[in-house]
């Protein structure tokens, strides 16, 4: 019966030792582990990365801004904004450009950057035509399409139209 005591005894010291270890290993981790209400921030962790449809949204929000501004009146093209107007033969000179977006392009994203189509830009354009007579035109283009770039930085989105 001795050696059965002595075996249990050490069978039962070997588990106590084993569960001590367990226990300051948890509280030891537990201490020292950030908490959802634990505001020390955490060094080791990056911004969630975007999701597609996040970096999608983003992008059209940002082209869409970006667009808005090129509708004001001018006297060119504003540089950047993917307008492309065909005139040259009815103007000898153009006073002035006045942008107006009936459809905003749909804004897809692609391995070399974006395309965003199925945009109805309208320009009218005022000057001075070839015979030297005050002239003004409407151009409508209903197959609007531009392309540009895609930039993504963590949570940042950044969009550059070629």
């Amino acid at each position: 019966m001795n050696r059965r005591l002595g075996w249990s005894i050490a069978v039962t010291a070997a588990i106590l030792v084993v569960l001590a270890v367990a226990t300051w290993l948890w509280l030891s981790a537990s201490a020292t582990a950030p908490t959802e209400t634990d505001p020390r921030p955490d060094a080791t962790q990056s911004p969630t990365p975007l999701a597609t449809t996040e970096v999608r949204d983003l992008a059209q929000q940002q082209l869409d801004e970006h667009l808005e501004d090129c509708t004001v009146d001018a006297d060119a093209v504003p540089e950047g904004c993917g307008i492309r107007i065909p005139w040259g033969t009815e103007f000898a000179a153009v006073d002035g450009i006045r942008f107006r977006i009936d459809r905003l392009p749909v804004l897809e994203i692609t391995d070399d950057g974006f395309v965003a189509d199925g945009g109805i830009l309208i320009a009218t354009v005022s000057g001075t035509g070839q015979d030297g007579a005050a002239r003004t035109e409407t151009y409508r283009t209903e197959s609007w399409s531009l392309r540009g770039d895609v930039t993504v930085d963590g949570t940042e989105v950044d969009v550059d139209v070629w």
